[in-house]
C-alpha cells in the first residue's frame, strides 16, 4: 500500500512479565528488580516487530497502574513511550480517536482476570471487580483486544503465565499465546529461562507482524451484556442507581450496551467511580494525618478487607 507505515502499540503489564514470580516483587525493595524484567521483555518484543518491519512506528504503553514501570531509558532506540494509565492516558486515546491509527497491539506482561485460582495475581483492573462480557468471565487482556477490534485493529499476541494464555486461547481464538511462566498460585510462579522467554516473545512477535495480513480484529457482536460483580453489597447498591443497569444479585449487576465501547466505558468508569465511593469514609479519616498514621490506617483497613471478603463472599471461581 503505497505510503502506508506499520504503527504498532505495545501494551505492559507488570505481573505477567518473565521472572517477575512473587507478588512482592512488585513492591519495594524487588520492585526495580521486577522493572527490569519487564522493560527486557518489551525489547525483546520491539527486535521482533523490527525484524518483520524495520520501519514500523513502535509506541510502548505502560499499562500497570498509572505508569513508570518500564526503564524508559533502557529501552531499544526508536520507540514511543506513552506513559501510562487506563483511565487517563489510555482515555485520552480512546477520546482523541487514536486507536484507529494501530495496525496491530502486542499485549505483554499479562496475567488472567478475576477469580482464577490458578492465576499469578490473577485479578480484572482494580481487583475490586469482577467482569463479564455476554455471560462470559474476561480479565484485562479480552477486554483490550476487544476495545482495538471495534475500532478494527488486530490483537495477535498476548504474552504472560500459562493462566492468561489460556484465558486468551479461549476468548480470543486465534490469537498466538507465549506462556513465559507457570503459575502455581496466585502469589508464585515458575519462569523460564530469561534467554529461552525473550527468544520466544522476540519470535512471536516477529511472526504475528510478518503474517499480520491472516489476523482479524477481535469483534463482539451487540447488544452487549456488560455484568459486574463486586465484593461488597454496599457497591453494587450505588451501581444499581446508574441508567441502564439492572440488579443480577446481591454481588453484582448487569449493563446492556449498544457497542462494545459503550460496554467498555461504562464499565470502567463507573468502576472507580463507586471505588472511590466506597473508600470515601476511609479518606475522610484520614485528612489531615500525619504519613505514617496514615500508612498504619490503610493497612489495617487493607486487612479488614480481605478477611471481610475470605468471611462473607468470594468471587466465582473461573476456570479456562
Amino acid at each position: 500500500m503505497s505510503g502506508y507505515t506499520m504503527r504498532v502499540l505495545i501494551w505492559n503489564d507488570m505481573e505477567g512479565p518473565t521472572g517477575i514470580d512473587d507478588l512482592n516483587m512488585l513492591e519495594d525493595p524487588e520492585f526495580p528488580k521486577a522493572q527490569k524484567y519487564a522493560t527486557d521483555d518489551v525489547n525483546a518484543a520491539i527486535r521482533g516487530v523490527r525484524k518483520a518491519n524495520p520501519k514500523a512506528i513502535i509506541d510502548i504503553f505502560d499499562g500497570h497502574g498509572m505508569g513508570d514501570n518500564l526503564l524508559v531509558d533502557k529501552l531499544e532506540p526508536n520507540c514511543n513511550y506513552l506513559g501510562g494509565g487506563w483511565m487517563t492516558t489510555f482515555y485520552e486515546m480512546v477520546k482523541s480517536n487514536k486507536l484507529p491509527n494501530y495496525s496491530a497491539v502486542l499485549l505483554l506482561g499479562q496475567h488472567a482476570g478475576e477469580g482464577t485460582m490458578d492465576g499469578f495475581i490473577s485479578h480484572t483492573n482494580t481487583g475490586s471487580s469482577q467482569l463479564t462480557v455476554n455471560g462470559k468471565f474476561a480479565g484485562e487482556a479480552p477486554q483490550i483486544a476487544w476495545l482495538f477490534g471495534y475500532f478494527g485493529v488486530p490483537c495477535p499476541l498476548v504474552v504472560g503465565d500459562d493462566a492468561v494464555c489460556r484465558e486468551a486461547d479461549a476468548l480470543l481464538p486465534g490469537i498466538k499465546s507465549v506462556a513465559v511462566k507457570k503459575s502455581e498460585s496466585t502469589t508464585k510462579a515458575t519462569s523460564l529461562p530469561f534467554a529461552e522467554a525473550h527468544s520466544l516473545i522476540e519470535q512471536a512477535s516477529f511472526e504475528v507482524i510478518s503474517q499480520l495480513a491472516d489476523y482479524s480484529p477481535f469483534v463482539v457482536n451487540p447488544p452487549i451484556a456488560i455484568g459486574i460483580g463486586y465484593p461488597f453489597k454496599e457497591m453494587a447498591d450505588i451501581h444499581e442507581k446508574f441508567p441502564r443497569t439492572t440488579r443480577v444479585s446481591d454481588y453484582s449487576v448487569k449493563y446492556i450496551a449498544d457497542n462494545y465501547l459503550e460496554g467498555w466505558l461504562a464499565y470502567n468508569i463507573v468502576r472507580l467511580v463507586i471505588n472511590y465511593c466506597f473508600r470515601d469514609g476511609l479518606f475522610k479519616l484520614l485528612i489531615g494525618q500525619e504519613n505514617e498514621f496514615f500508612k498504619e490506617k490503610y493497612t489495617e483497613y487493607r486487612t479488614d478487607i480481605i478477611q471481610k471478603l475470605k468471611d462473607e463472599h468470594s468471587f466465582p471461581t473461573v476456570k479456562y
